[in-house]
């Protein structure tokens, strides 16, 4: 069986813990916000014996605009901010074990599942408006950059395959995942400092957070049952 259609990646929003808080009072706390977006999705499944399936879930690049809340002090006061940092792109494969109740003769089949995930975010340049923040309040001497390590996750699916009729190969399918996925980022920006021996040189400062976005994916589509 294979399928193809669109998805809809809906993240929370969630606080971000940073790596090393000692080393940068000025971020006590981050708070992570990805938009939802649409994307495209296919889909392949096996079915090696009635009842049971292994589905292979590709969801195609989405665009996401990535926001962040930065609460902290800074000589002594409080501050808190949202700004736009990046926009960055994602993609994520799934794998899963699902598991069909009713007979297969029927034309509508339920199924769940469980499986695992893995998602690929790309390296982004930071927006203007946050680079300023990072000059005033970070001591930056140039432009940064926002990066988010790929990572593997546990998901959970229930969907849905209505063929058109009961002769019919072609059907509809409706599911949602949730995906439960840690990510870890750094956010780089170069500094002014001083060598051990005392001369000057640029520093790259990395502010390191993990969050967790667990986002719920919407899939609709078509598909094809051989």
């Amino acid at each position: 069986m294979v399928r193809v259609g669109g998805g809809y990646f809906d993240p929370d929003s969630t606080s971000g813990k940073l790596v090393n808080p000692q080393f940068f009072p000025e971020f006590e706390r981050f708070d992570y916000d990805l938009s939802d977006e649409w994307t495209w999705q296919f889909s392949a499944m096996f079915m090696p014996v009635d009842h049971f399936g292994i589905e292979y879930n590709y969801q195609g690049e989405s665009d996401h605009d990535h926001k962040v809340r930065v609460n902290g002090t800074f000589m002594g006061e409080s501050f808190s901010d949202k700004f736009k940092v990046s926009s960055l792109d994602r993609n994520t494969s799934v794998l899963t074990f699902n598991w069909f109740p009713v007979c297969p003769e029927s034309w509508i089949q339920p199924y769940v599942g469980v499986g695992t995930s893995y998602t690929e975010f790309d390296s982004a340049n930071v927006k203007e408006g946050f680079n300023e923040f990072l000059a005033d309040f970070g001591d930056a001497i140039g432009p940064a950059r926002f990066s988010v390590k790929d990572s593997w996750g546990w998901v959970g699916q229930i969907g849905i395959d209505m063929l058109f009729g009961r002769d019919s190969n072609w059907l509809v399918n409706a599911a949602v995942q949730y995906h439960d996925v840690d990510f870890s980022s750094a956010l780089y920006y170069p500094v002014e400092g001083l060598t051990n021996l005392g001369s000057t040189r640029t520093f790259e400062n990395a502010v390191r957070a993990s969050f967790e976005p667990d986002p719920w994916i919407w899939n609709v589509g078509v598909g094809y049952k051989f």
